[in-house]
């Protein structure tokens, strides 16, 4: 993306997306500084992936970044010297120093990319804190932390956006520009689902972040670390947004459309104790853990004016 955003367009604009009626005062810029001022609260490989993504705009600063892991940090730190940028200030004094950060520093909005628990709780201070949120799916994990989020968005003012990556793949893009001018006719029932077999990214060996062994919890690394630990404790459709987040728009979900009720049902749990013992044979600790979360998750929604299938 070549086109350049202050940091006053930047409100603008996030005015229009969202649901603000009217263009936010200038009394909202606190600092000098006309370009973007993003924090970072997650450093993992997914933060640092977007740390990249977002240092190749010129119009955007990164000028403080959080995180309680200093290995990640010294990898995210990399990225700003290979990229020519100021080294930027760090928080990482225990897993509440989000907090200050979000609190001292001057930010228009702030990027989460830590574990899923986290999500809810960081967004949250970010906006009572008079800053714009991007948080990675899940943005929470109850319908209480949902309706939470939207009530402090629309008191604070602030956009709370979830980055779901799905909706903004071209190809997706141009299903939605076919249903929008018709090409489909009415839609009487959608699908969208997600079929990705991450067994890979929840067991390692604790050194590399991919396979090469079934450890999890504080033996693994990276997403091991955290991730597989629902896959213990919950049976849940865990992130179903890679299929709901493009359908929901060709629907004109909360654009005159909205869900209604829903059922969800699950498989028994195979692959995962399979895959431990495949890879770290039956005798290994992990094979005699009891996984609740099934294998194949199904979820129909029914629409006010649909149907809808994840």
């Amino acid at each position: 993306m070549k086109s350049s955003m202050n940091r006053r367009n930047f409100i603008k604009t996030s005015a229009v997306i969202g649901t603000a009626a009217s263009i936010m005062p200038s009394s909202l810029f606190s600092s000098a500084s006309n370009k973007l001022q993003i924090g970072v609260i997650g450093t993992g490989l997914r933060g640092q992936w977007m740390t990249r993504l977002f240092l190749d705009r010129p119009d955007l600063d990164i000028p403080v970044i959080c995180d309680i892991d200093d290995k990640m940090i010294d990898m995210v730190l990399n990225v700003f010297e290979n990229q020519g940028r100021p080294k930027p200030k760090i928080y990482k004094d225990g897993p509440e120093d989000f907090r200050n950060m979000l609190s001292k520093e001057d930010l228009d909005g702030v990027y989460i990319a830590t574990p899923w628990e986290w999500h809810h709780p960081m967004a949250i201070a970010a906006m009572k804190n008079n800053i714009h949120v991007g948080t990675e799916v899940p943005a929470a994990l109850t319908v209480n932390e949902c309706w939470d989020l939207v009530n402090t968005s629309e008191k604070k003012n602030k956009l709370c956006m979830i980055m779901e990556n799905v909706n903004y793949r071209r190809d997706i893009m141009a299903v939605l520009n076919m249903v929008r001018k018709g090409f489909f006719g009415e839609l009487l029932h959608c699908k969208g689902g997600y079929q990705h077999d991450l067994r890979h990214v929840k067991f390692n060996d604790g050194k590399g972040a991919y396979g090469g062994g079934v450890e999890f919890g504080e033996k693994g690394f990276s997403e091991a670390r955290w991730r597989t630990q629902h896959s213990v404790d919950r049976n849940a459709d865990l992130y179903p947004t890679h299929g709901l987040g493009p359908v929901s728009p060709m629907l004109d979900i909360n654009r005159g459309n909205r869900m209604m009720h829903l059922t969800s049902t699950a498989s028994q749990s195979r692959g995962l104790n399979k895959y431990i013992v495949e890879n770290g044979g039956k005798n290994h600790p992990n094979a005699k853990i009891n996984f609740k979360l099934g294998d194949v998750v199904s979820t129909v929604i029914k629409c006010l004016k649909v149907k809808l299938s994840c």
